[in-house]
């Protein structure tokens, strides 16, 4: 199954450029993976497959890109090493079957990075490598903001190499900048890159800012201290997110580099490609390069959440192609004859880092496919269970509003846009064409959420208003359907959770896999003490138990391939002690079933057996008339059965007679 933010992807997606545009400006998230997904939709379709297909194409494209890259800068062994830690790497793994924008932000990133070390060491404007880095990097910003911050590492690189060139140090990443004037026109062409770069980004800034200092959506994450942070960054980089974070990725990582630290101090590379960005570097060096691309943005994520909190480990994989190069460059120094050190030693360290992991990642892949813990959140049987079980009249509430888009890809049939609860007026008209949508606000939230835009999937409430709405709902909808994702952060205190106890009778409530404790919930809003004044009066005994007092509703004529609704009154003549199974059928003639709905009344939160005598019970039931049965005369029964025992509560009740037409 999609989780949510793989719903709102293929959501925009299907929508036109126009929409796309408006919807991810009052967002979090820049519009260019969104248009790009919505062309490759327009070709491949919207199956889940076909939309994270496109993820896995470029993440086969960073695998790509990590070994021209690797090779260029360093040679082909630690380009085919890099390639094999992050083609079996479980974090790229995750990514590249995830329907987001993570794969191709980091091949643009590894992109933007190359293009810019060449276009420094060629240090001329307007040179093809000065294009490549302007228009990646520009597509870079445009797919994710926390691009940005491998900007920031890119200017702080530019910085620390002139100001070594300045003194002339031996050490200075880039050797050939003898002269001030040529220290200057590396300054100039960097300069002028950032001029083009912001004259490309210029329409989209002004909304980057406001998103930036005054996002438009809830606060859904916490302040992560700095050990953390680094923990839980280099376990997913190391074994992936399919494991619990440790020290152990930590320690295995620093051990290493410390190996490496030790055996490479001052030590030069004797066969670079001569286009290598890093000849005339130390091994050390180059290390610090790579580890600088990972850390720098990490560093930076951290210092923006003491401000407004935005770190999540899935924005760490922008950054990742550098981390298994550096990796791979650690293992192939461990393993070079000079020195001669500890050669034998070195070597078998380095085969059991190696080893180790690739068995982390075996185990790793192991949780990711198979460890309910490390399943996406299970949206798709979440709505089907909800389209299963949705009748005409009854509404279905998102608590959590802005989490409509997976209720809207996963549901079978047309969904209208969703009404905002706190703004709720009743729709009579339609409430037999489609269900009634309603998408809760964050309880007590900012007013600025969602920039006050009434279209905005974000907007802030009240308890007060928010009951109010409910009082409106309980009224028009004798049953509502919930479903709760992420509702303790658009409701921290309960308020829904409480108003439904207090107020509704529970009657179904299934738990859903995924990390975010999904769940459906269905509620009885209206209690009857008597027949409803539309209702057809029947007083129909089973087994003189129960009583079916009338029914509502009723369809006397279907289509072949519509569904035949009825809502039918129960009342306990006495206690039930079995939990009874519904059975509606529509027969023909010859008595033969053409069609047929089996259910447990009410929900499985409300079996029979906790019925209360004299109670009225209301019970909407459908069925599905298949497309190929013939037009003509037909009657609908319904019955109670035991399934345990495999017996039938009295005789079947015949509700009326039903004519199906083509």
């Amino acid at each position: 199954s999609l989780w949510y933010d793989e719903t709102v992807s293929l959501l925009l997606a299907r929508s036109d450029l126009e929409q796309i545009t408006r919807h991810t400006a009052g967002d979090i998230h820049p519009p260019l993976y969104y248009y790009a997904l919505h062309f490759w939709g327009l070709f491949t379709g919207w199956s889940e497959f076909a939309a994270a297909f496109f993820s896995l194409f470029f993440s086969v494209v960073l695998i790509a890109l990590v070994y021209r890259v690797a090779r260029e800068w360093f040679d082909v062994t630690v380009a085919l090493l890099a390639v094999s830690l992050i083609a079996a790497s479980p974090y790229n793994v995750w990514y590249s079957q995830e329907v987001r924008m993570y794969t191709l932000g980091a091949t643009l990133g590894l992109g933007s990075v190359y293009f810019m070390l060449r276009m420094l060491r060629a240090n001329k404007i307007f040179s093809r490598d000065f294009f490549g880095y302007v228009v990646v990097t520009a597509l870079g910003i445009y797919t994710l903001y926390y691009f940005i911050f491998l900007i920031i590492f890119q200017y702080l690189f530019v910085a620390v190499t002139l100001a070594l060139s300045n003194l002339r140090s031996p050490s200075a990443p880039i050797q050939h900048l003898p002269s001030t004037v040529q220290r200057l026109s590396l300054f100039v062409t960097f300069v002028v890159s950032q001029v083009a770069l912001a004259l490309l980004y210029l329409p989209w800034l002004p909304i980057a800012l406001r998103q930036a200092t005054d996002p438009p959506v809830p606060p859904w994450r916490s302040t992560v201290s700095l050990p953390q942070m680094l923990i839980e960054s280099v376990t997913a980089l190391t074994f992936g997110q399919s494991v619990e974070a440790s020290l152990l990725a930590l320690v295995l990582v620093l051990l290493l580099g410390a190996l490496t630290f030790i055996f490479s101090w001052r030590r030069r590379y004797l066969k670079l490609n001569p286009r290598s960005p890093f000849v005339g570097w130390s091994v050390v060096q180059s290390k610090i390069f790579l580890f600088a691309y990972t850390l720098v943005p990490l560093l930076a994520i951290f210092l923006f959440s003491l401000w407004k909190p935005l770190s999540h480990v899935r924005y760490v994989f922008t950054y990742s192609p550098a981390f298994y190069i550096l990796l791979a460059l650690a293992l192939y120094v461990l393993t070079r004859p000079l020195p001669a050190t500890f050669l034998f030693a070195r070597r078998m360290v380095a085969g059991a880092v190696f080893a180790a992991l690739l068995l982390g990642a075996v185990y790793s892949l192991n949780n990711f496919w198979f460890d309910p813990r490390y399943a996406k959140d299970d949206l798709r049987g979440a709505v089907q269970f909800i389209a299963e079980n949705w009748r005409p009249n009854d509404a279905i509430l998102v608590n959590a509003g802005y989490a409509y888009p997976a209720l809207s890809y996963y549901y079978p049939d047309s969904l209208l846009p969703p009404m905002r609860l706190s703004g709720y007026q009743a729709r009579h008209n339609r409430a037999r064409a489609a269900p009634t949508v309603l998408a809760s606000g964050s309880i007590g939230g900012s007013p600025r959420l969602g920039w006050g835009d009434p279209e905005s999937d974000f907007y802030a409430t009240t308890a007060e208003e928010t009951r109010a709405a409910l009082d409106r709902v309980f009224v028009a909808h004798p049953r509502v359907w919930e479903l709760r994702l992420y509702d303790t952060v658009t409701d921290p205190d309960g308020v829904i959770r409480k108003y439904f106890a207090e107020h509704a009778r529970l009657i179904d409530d299934r738990g859903f896999t995924g990390e975010s404790n999904l769940r459906v919930q269905g509620y009885l809003t209206q209690s009857l003490t008597a027949l409803p004044e539309d209702a057809t009066l029947l007083k129909a005994s089973l087994a003189d138990r129960v009583t079916l007092l009338g029914m509502s509703n009723e369809r006397r004529e279907v289509r072949a391939g519509d569904y035949y609704d009825v809502t039918l009154y129960w009342q306990p003549a006495q206690t039930i002690i079995v939990n009874y199974q519904l059975s509606l059928q529509i027969l023909n003639s010859k008595e033969e079933v053409v069609a047929q709905h089996d259910e447990t009344p009410l929900g499985e939160a409300l079996p029979t057996s906790r019925w209360r005598v004299g109670e009225i019970y209301r019970e909407p039931v459908r069925v599905r008339v298949p497309e190929g049965v013939a037009p003509g005369e037909y009657h609908a029964i319904v019955k109670w059965y035991d399934l345990r025992e495999g017996t039938v509560l009295g005789e079947s009740i015949t509700l009326h007679a039903l004519q199906i037409s083509k």
